[in-house]
């Protein structure tokens, strides 16, 4: 599926969600919900890695040695004592 047909699809399974809440069907909409938001995630990555040179963007602070993606995640806390200071 592309973005946009992912998106239409969240869009029609969230109407789907909101139409079965009224009710009885609370625990089916809530995966009818779920699965909404999957397809709305997947339609916004599709979105992202579509933009302008936003691939080769990401491959290049994705290769080995590359600093470029160092400063785009904050260190990760193994143990407590890495929570302070």
């Amino acid at each position: 599926m592309t973005g946009p047909e992912h998106f239409r699809r969240a869009e029609q399974l969230a109407a789907a969600a909101k139409h079965l809440g009224q009710g009885e069907g609370q625990d089916t909409a809530a995966v009818w919900a779920a699965v909404a938001q999957v397809h709305a995630t997947l339609a916004l990555a599709a979105a992202t890695l579509n933009s302008e040179g936003r691939q080769q963007a990401m491959a290049a602070a994705l290769q080995p040695g590359s600093s470029a993606g160092d400063a785009s995640y904050p260190p990760v806390a193994t143990r407590p004592s890495d929570l302070e200071a």
